[in-house]
């Protein structure tokens, strides 16, 4: 017997809570009886064996209007602490609210199982399901008010024990309980996969690196032999480092014939860059002479080699171009005009008669020099050389499209 019809709530005209007590104790054509609560309980199978899983759906209605309101409390309804002994709750899970005029629908899912010896062909009941709701009130837009608890009970339901369990049932006995041991060893196989693979994936952008670096190698064909690779950065850098190392090396020994050769070849490769002449290489093996006017350079990481790069750039070329940079690029004559002069000077001393040097003509050039260099290497950067070279294009396409 349900004691939850011991509390009613009268609908009036549309389903309207909230009249007073004594408008409620005067009976009236327009109102109906009807139940704060109402629960439905279905199970998924009248027939089960030992230890098989089954489900049920717990479904309830409550009244819910802007004047009333039926609460009921949910805690006894969880998974977790529902009560349906002598069968076990396995999972559950609640569903979202359905709310249909003034009524609102909760339903919960539950996956039960029972076991036992004793219950072999017998009909054992699913007991009976308590819920306790409260009616809050709200008369004249005042405050809501609560009514006292209220019990609702859902008659048990029985189900039928078969005697054996069936052969082709899998998952009738229990898991074993997993230890803190077994937590442990998944724990390390699963760190010992994670570094197995990312060594593999290591080793595999390595083998992609190198077969990206043949296959560029293939599609760009061998470099002619005498033909420098080197960028125009590359060779400013290096050239700036000669300058810089010949410039520690004057200060502390001061100045040889030998230091102003090695200034010489890097101002001739300074003035190759401003020019856009392309430098000569030789490697190792094929250079003759004593290194005079070259400089030495490392390319390559996985095979390293050695090569030597120079320039025969002199201050006559310079003049010659020097018309033709002013045209396409004045911002560079500055710097040929430093080069040239600088170019001059060490020609000068390097190859006349013995004698003394002049130091602070020397140490002026080369401070001039390295200055060059910086902005060459500034200027011949990736970035800024390929943004120059789409200045120059746009400004030719302009040019011959709108002639002046």
């Amino acid at each position: 017997m349900r004691a939850g019809l011991v509390e009613t709530l009268l609908l009036v005209g549309g389903f309207g809570l909230g009249l007073p007590h004594a408008a409620l104790a005067q009976p009236d054509a327009e109102t109906e009886q009807v139940d704060a609560l109402q629960c439905w309980r279905r199970v998924g199978a009248n027939a089960v064996y030992v230890g098989e899983r089954f489900e049920m759906m717990l479904t309830c209605s409550v009244v819910e209007t802007a004047t009333a309101r039926a609460v009921p409390d949910l805690g006894r309804l969880e998974p977790g602490t529902l009560a349906v002994s002598p069968f076990e709750v396995l999972d559950g899970e609640r569903y979202g609210d359905i709310v249909r005029g003034p009524r609102r629908f909760f339903q919960y899912r539950y996956g039960l199982r029972i076991i036992g010896e004793d219950y072999f062909g017998l009909d054992v009941e699913l007991p009976a399901l308590e819920l306790t709701y409260r009616i809050t009130r709200t008369l004249d837009g005042g405050p809501a008010v609560e009514g006292r608890e209220v019990m609702y009970v859902l008659p048990p339901e029985s189900v039928r024990v078969l005697a054996l369990v069936p052969a082709a049932v899998g998952d009738v006995r229990e898991l074993p309980v997993a230890t803190f041991g077994d937590a442990e060893t998944r724990l390390f196989r699963a760190n010992l996969t994670g570094v197995a693979a990312a060594v593999l994936a290591l080793v595999a952008a390595v083998a992609l690196i190198v077969a990206g670096l043949r296959v560029r190698r293939d599609w760009r064909g061998p470099s002619p032999r005498g033909a420098a690779p080197l960028t125009d950065w590359r060779v400013a850098r290096r050239a700036l480092g000669e300058m810089t190392a010949v410039q520690r090396a004057s200060e502390a020994e001061g100045w040889n014939a030998g230091l102003v050769g090695r200034a010489l070849a890097s101002m001739r490769l300074a003035g190759a860059v401003a020019l856009g002449r392309a430098t000569a290489e030789v490697d190792v093996d094929r250079r003759v002479d004593d290194g005079v006017g070259q400089l030495e350079v490392r390319r390559g990481w996985i095979r390293p080699t050695t090569s030597f790069i120079s320039s025969a750039v002199t201050s006559k070329c310079i003049d010659r171009e020097l018309e033709r940079v002013r045209a396409e690029r004045p911002s560079d004559v500055g710097a040929l005009e430093t080069i040239r002069e600088a170019l001059d000077l060490l020609s000068g001393v390097r190859y006349r008669a013995a004698g003394e040097l002049p130091a602070d003509a020397l140490a002026t050039a080369i401070d001039a020099g390295i200055a060059t260099l910086q902005r060459l290497q500034r200027r011949t950067a990736a970035p800024l050389r390929r943004a120059d070279a789409l200045w120059r294009g746009a400004r030719g396409w302009v040019g011959a499209r709108w002639p002046r």
